[in-house]
């Protein structure tokens, strides 16, 4: 890479870190056509910059939370020349690809070579390794399939304008965590009923 090219490089992400908001970020990267390609209502609150972004590709409707990394090459090479110093060895590039209608929660690691989407959800702190299918929820070290896209979907049509009061929030967590201990309770109670049960019938 030129020395031109690597000022321009770097003052770029110097731009890009200043941006406060996902949506103006990417709108940078839209405008300055940093990437291969970037859709429309995409919003990048990730501050970390591709180190390749010219391998990114980005489709519609996309969201991609803080701390996300698109990492499109190894350094392998550096290890395997030491081992074989006759043998040439150089880094491996890949492409990766985000297609439409994508979430990617926050910490989240793309590997090389990876597509997610359409209509996915990869899950905070991920290690995405391989392509996350259409219509699927992944999470996970390394990433798996965990859910359907469709099902998340449908139960936030139910209620798509939940308060943000801290009150009614900590209301809601109380009364989901109390059904869950009264159901634990309940499975204890049975438990407890079968076996004084056969215990009785052991006995007769």
């Amino acid at each position: 890479m030129g020395v031109w090219k690597r000022r321009r490089k770097l003052w770029q992400k110097f731009r890009f870190l200043l941006l406060q908001d996902g949506y103006a970020r990417a709108d940078y990267l839209r405008k300055h056509e940093v990437l291969k390609g970037i859709g429309e209502n995409v919003y990048f609150y990730s501050r970390i910059f591709p180190a390749d972004p010219k391998l990114v590709m980005l489709h519609n409707n996309i969201s991609i939370a803080t701390n996300v990394r698109f990492i499109t090459h190894d350094r392998i090479d550096i290890v395997l020349s030491g081992m074989y110093p006759d043998t040439k060895f150089r880094k491996r590039y890949e492409s990766i690809e985000v297609m439409d209608n994508v979430f990617i929660g926050a910490d989240v690691i793309i590997l090389p070579g990876v597509r997610i989407g359409p209509n996915a959800i990869v899950g905070a702190g991920a290690v995405v390794t391989k392509d996350v299918p259409e219509g699927s929820i992944a999470g996970g070290n390394p990433a798996v399939v965990i859910g359907e896209f469709d099902q998340l979907v449908e139960k936030r049509l139910k209620h798509p304008r939940p308060s943000g009061k801290e009150e009614k929030v900590w209301k809601k967590f109380d009364k989901k965590h109390k059904k869950k201990s009264g159901k634990k309770k309940g499975k204890k109670k049975q438990k407890k009923q079968k076996k004084e049960g056969s215990e009785d019938v052991s006995g007769s």
